[in-house]
C-alpha cells in the first residue's frame, strides 16, 4: 500500500494533512504533539515501523496497529506544521525591511471581533475545539455542515452497528477485525465531528440565552427560526446536549475516544491495563447523540 501524496513536484510541496484553519496558526500544533509523546516514544514507534517495513520475515511488532497509525498521523501533522512555520519565518525575514518603513496598522476592536468571531458563535468555542480535536480538524464555523458530512458517511443503523462492534472489542483480548484499522479511525473521526458540532450548537444556544430574552411559552420546545434567521433547536434537544456534556466534558469525551481507538486496535483489553470503559453507557449516549444530530439536521431542512 502506498501513500497518495508522494509527488516531488514543486507545486505539491505543501501541506495536505492539516486543515486551512491549522495552517493559519500551525504553532499551536507543536506543543500538543509533545504532550502526547516523548522523545523516547518517537524513537520507539519509528523503529518499530521501520523494522516491520524492512523485515522480510514479518517479525513481531510490539506497537499495535492503532498506536502506529495514530502516531503516524500526529507525526505527519507535526512535520507539516513545522514546515508551515519555517515558511512563515522565511516570509517574515523577506518582508522585514518593508515593514520597517510601513506605518503600524491601526486595529479596530469592533472590526476584529466581527472578523474573528465565526458566525454568531463565541470565538472561544472555536478555539477550544481546535485545541482539543484529535481527528476532526476543520469546518468549525458551520456545525450543520458537519452533521451533513456525518450522514453522508453513515445512516443511523450502519453507524450504530459499527460502533457496537468497535466498542465490544475494547474489552476483549483481540483487536477489531471486521475491517481495516482505517475503518475505526474514520468512525471515531465522524463521532468526534458530531461531538464538536453539538458542542458548538449548545454553546451558541447558551450564548443566546445570555443576550436575548426568554422565548414565549407558545414557541418553547419547538424548533424554529429566531429573529435574526438563526435556527433554534427544540428544548428537548438542548436538554439532552446539556446532559451529554454534563456526563463528560468536551475534553473527557476526546480522551474517551482516544482510549476506544487504542484498545479497539490492540490485542490487549482495557481491563488488562486497569482501564474501565463503560461500554453500555457509551453506546447509549453516542447512539442517542447520532439520533439527535439526525433530528437537528432534519429540523434545519424543514425550516430553511
Amino acid at each position: 500500500m502506498m501513500m497518495r501524496y508522494i509527488s516531488e513536484d514543486v507545486k505539491d510541496l505543501k501541506p495536505v494533512w492539516i486543515s486551512s484553519q491549522e495552517i493559519e496558526c500551525p504553532e499551536k500544533i507543536l506543543p500538543e504533539f509533545w504532550r502526547n509523546y516523548t522523545i523516547a516514544d518517537c524513537r520507539f514507534f519509528l523503529w518499530q515501523m521501520l523494522s516491520a517495513s524492512i523485515s522480510a520475515e514479518g517479525q513481531h511488532v510490539d506497537a499495535s496497529p492503532g498506536e502506529q497509525i495514530y502516531f503516524f498521523e500526529n507525526l505527519v501533522v507535526y512535520l507539516e506544521a513545522s514546515f508551515v512555520l519555517d515558511q512563515h519565518r522565511s516570509l517574515s525575514k523577506a518582508k522585514a525591511g518593508e515593514r520597517e518603513h510601513t506605518e503600524p496598522r491601526k486595529h479596530s476592536g469592533k472590526s476584529e471581533s466581527s472578523e474573528t468571531n465565526l458566525g454568531s458563535l463565541p470565538k472561544k468555542l472555536n478555539k477550544r475545539l481546535k485545541r482539543l480535536s484529535i481527528w476532526h480538524r476543520d469546518g468549525f464555523d458551520d456545525p450543520y455542515a458537519i452533521l451533513d458530512s456525518f450522514f453522508d458517511a453513515y445512516d443511523l443503523t450502519s453507524f450504530k452497528a459499527r460502533l457496537y462492534d468497535i466498542l465490544q472489542v475494547c474489552c476483549q483480548e483481540k483487536y477489531y477485525d471486521k475491517g481495516c484499522p482505517a475503518d475505526v479511525l474514520y468512525l471515531l473521526e465522524k463521532v468526534e465531528s458530531i461531538i464538536n458540532a453539538s458542542y458548538l450548537i449548545l454553546g451558541g444556544e447558551n450564548e443566546k440565552r445570555l443576550t436575548k430574552s426568554k422565548p414565549s411559552a407558545e414557541i418553547a420546545g419547538k424548533a424554529g427560526i429566531g429573529s435574526e434567521g438563526e435556527i433554534e433547536p427544540p428544548a428537548g434537544t438542548i436538554q439532552f446536549l446539556t446532559e451529554f456534556f454534563g456526563y463528560k466534558s468536551l475534553k473527557k469525551w476526546k480522551q474517551e475516544l482516544n482510549r476506544i481507538c487504542l484498545y479497539s486496535l490492540s490485542s490487549q483489553s482495557a481491563q488488562e491495563w486497569g482501564v474501565y470503559i463503560d461500554l453500555l453507557i457509551l453506546y447509549q449516549l453516542l447512539g442517542r447523540l447520532a439520533e439527535t444530530a439526525f433530528d437537528l439536521r432534519k429540523n434545519k431542512s424543514a425550516l430553511v
